[in-house]
């Protein structure tokens, strides 16, 4: 239940961030060539959500095991070797993650703090700066999640070949068995 709510969240956040970073950028275009001037809170806009889609976007793709550093060794591996792979990658991310919640917390806090307003919108900036430990916070879950399901013998994530030979060969299987 918390993978299946944890990836709802995930999904639902780039999938947001990803549409409303869209319809701005268009909305900037559209007004730079109707109105002869762009909307200054767009480039503020844009690249505080391209942040947060950035950090929920590499939890998400640790989750599906599109992560570059876990396909490098982990496909051309089995046994125990893989496993020790998996874990150490998600160990070098879990120290990472756990650097960047910090220092995001950090600054957020500091920002809080101080007060600080974004340029454009007049948003507290601690608002935004939000986005690098919560993607922190999301990425450390998915690499534990990860590790723990290699530690215990479990298949993590399938690699898109693999994936891709099984459906190939479930179809087989089936056509075999629907013909008289």
């Amino acid at each position: 239940m918390f993978d299946k709510t944890l990836t709802l969240i995930e999904n639902t956040l780039i999938a947001v961030s990803f549409f409303v970073i869209t319809m701005v950028a268009f909305v900037n275009v559209v007004a730079r060539y109707v109105f002869h001037g762009s909307l200054s809170f767009t480039g503020e806009l844009i690249v505080n959500l391209a942040v947060l889609l950035t950090l929920v976007g590499a939890s998400a793709v640790t989750r599906q095991g599109s992560h570059p550093s876990f396909s490098l060794l982990r496909d051309s591996l089995r046994g125990l070797p893989r496993t020790l792979v998996i874990v150490g990658v998600c160990a070098a991310m879990l120290v990472f993650y756990a650097l960047f919640l910090w220092v995001g917390a950090d600054m957020a806090e500091k920002q809080a703090a101080s007060g600080r307003l974004t340029p454009a919108l007049g948003f507290p900036q601690w608002i935004f700066s939000l986005a690098l430990p919560f993607g922190a916070l999301l990425g450390a879950v998915r690499a534990i999640q990860v590790a723990v399901i290699a530690l215990r013998g479990g298949e993590t994530f399938v690699s898109e070949e693999e994936a891709a030979v099984k459906e190939a060969e479930d179809i087989r299987a089936h056509e075999e068995a629907t013909q008289p």
